[in-house]
């Protein structure tokens, strides 16, 4: 198998975590999983890794691979329906009964031999590219020996025709004779803060494998600020890594994860992150309108979130029913500086709004928005010229329900590239 396919490829990994609360299904129109393709999150992967699989020892002689993933299939069908060129990965968790399972499996070369042939042909038959490996603890306890055997099985049975890929927070229990053979992709867990990619060189692993770990997920731990940026993930993607003395690219670059709590910010950011890399038109249209048609109940606007520095830096809106029991988030639009600075309640909905357009820097773009008779920023910035005001209003018996525009890329003063919006319109409703 020709493992340069992958070399600058653009990965990330889903779970299978539904959000927003009020959503019902994966299908249901305002889920986290529709909005990937709704909002065209499939076209910006080269690959994606799909979780959580488990060891199926149904027949102890005949062990596969299985999920409890609710959405499986629309996800696979949307990802190949909206991207064709996408490579899928099924990726293996990491938990106690896992890894007594390959213990078993391992232990025994026939069984072996039968579950890297089963993993094969579920790959094959749910439409699938290959095979990911979380390899941290437990998993992790298994021994070079083992990992050996393990994947020189799955090669054996996947041939030519389906990639491996390990997903490492540890280099603890990796052969790496048998990693550097086998493996097609290495996601390094580079953000855990456990390991960094000069650990893995150190064991023998092949520099050219390595692939960066990016995170736009929320800390946690009750700190909403991203673990980091699409900006900042480039930085670090771009800067590549050295080891024993040698300076490195990173072969790939994944993103843990785009189905968190913070999904919608992810998602806009995977977006963006690709148009760091890749480059690409420097002003993106967005139309969130297309959201709120795909819903079966009527809402309202009843939240906006606007970022702002010397001008408009992003916009993020959330719709709501008339009971306020099923919500739709919108992704964020443009670049992000902070937490939300200002998040603009509208229990009636949005009926008015106006914005201001102007030079800032050679650019033309949004410098300021006024909701509610509030600013945003609240002063237009000494370094814009040429403004001009506009006011939009949604006509009679309708209200204003999402937005539409474009986001332009812009050089900083300081160095660094940022989004800002660039326009904005109405979508009535």
């Amino acid at each position: 198998m020709e493992k340069n396919i992958f070399n600058g490829a653009i990965g990330a990994w889903i779970d299978s975590e539904l959000h927003p609360a009020g959503a019902t299904s994966p299908s249901s129109p305002n889920s986290n999983f529709v909005s990937m393709r709704l909002n065209g999150v499939y076209k910006t992967l080269d690959y994606l890794c799909i979780a959580w699989y488990g060891v199926d020892m149904t027949n102890p002689q005949q062990p596969t691979i299985s999920t409890g993933n609710a959405g499986l299939q629309m996800i696979v069908a949307d990802a190949k329906s909206q991207n064709p060129s996408i490579k899928l990965f099924a990726t293996l968790a990491w938990t106690d009964q896992i890894f007594q399972d390959l213990q078993t499996i391992i232990g025994n070369p026939a069984t072996l031999a039968a579950f890297a042939s089963n993993i094969a042909s579920y790959l094959g038959n749910n439409h699938m590219d290959g095979f990911d490996i979380d390899w941290e603890y437990p998993i992790s306890n298994l021994t070079p020996a083992q990992c050996a055997a393990w994947l020189n099985a799955l090669r054996k049975a996947f041939g030519a025709t389906y990639f491996i890929s390990i997903s490492p927070a540890t280099t603890s229990g990796l052969d790496s004779n048998a990693v550097n053979s086998n493996c097609d992709i290495i996601n390094l867990q580079t953000y855990s803060g456990f390991t960094s990619a000069r650990d893995f060189v150190d064991i023998g692993i092949h520099p050219s494998l390595l692939g960066f770990g990016a995170k736009f997920e929320s800390k946690g731990g009750g700190d909403p600020n991203p673990y980091e940026n699409a900006y900042q993930a480039y930085r670090k993607y771009m800067a590549g890594f050295t080891a024993k003395g040698a300076h490195y690219p990173y072969k790939t670059t994944c993103t843990w994860r785009l189905d968190s709590g913070n999904w919608s910010f992810e998602q806009g950011q995977q977006m963006l992150y690709r148009l760091y890399i890749k480059g690409g038109p420097v002003s993106v249209p967005f139309d969130d309108g297309a959201i709120v048609s795909a819903q079966t109940t009527a809402t309202l606007m009843q939240n906006i979130a606007v970022r702002t520095g010397e001008v408009v830096d992003a916009i993020q809106t959330s719709n709501q029913n008339n009971d306020g029991t099923y919500v739709v988030e919108m992704l964020e639009h443009g670049g992000v500086t902070v937490p939300t600075q200002s998040s603009i309640s509208l229990p009636d909905g949005l009926k008015q709004f106006k914005y201001v357009t102007g030079y800032w820097y050679g650019n033309h773009v949004i410098v300021q928005i006024t909701i509610n008779n509030t600013s945003y920023p609240r002063s237009i910035s000494p370094s814009v010229s040429g403004t001009q005001e506009t006011s939009i209003s949604a006509p009679s018996g309708k209200t204003i329900v999402a937005f539409s525009g474009t986001t332009q890329k812009v050089l900083l003063a300081g160095g660094g590239y940022t989004w800002v919006l660039s326009s904005i319109e109405a979508v009535f409703g």
